[in-house]
């Protein structure tokens, strides 16, 4: 999909509610970027089932308190912070 993310973002059904889980995840994805940075996995990119298996340990073994959130919102938030140029996934 070519455009501007604000393009992609107003063709996006909810749009609202897809910024504020982008936003939410945007957050997330940099966390664990940082923790991968300390552990020495400072090449490797993100995948989304990582980031999904993250939030997941956060709700379930952290009680952190984390939105329904799925893969397909994971990916979408890839392709809107790649378009931007600061996300690097696999």
């Amino acid at each position: 999909m070519k455009g501007s993310v604000s393009k992609v973002v107003r063709a996006t059904a909810g749009a609202e509610k897809t910024l504020m889980k982008t936003t939410f995840l945007s957050y997330y994805i940099s966390m664990y970027n940082a923790v991968n940075e300390k552990v020495g996995y400072t090449s490797a990119p993100v995948t989304v089932d990582e980031i999904y298996d993250f939030l997941q340990d956060l709700k379930y073994e952290a009680g952190e308190p984390i939105p329904d959130i799925g893969k397909e919102d994971i990916s979408f938030s890839f392709h809107l912070l790649k378009m931007l140029g600061i996300c690097k996934c696999a």
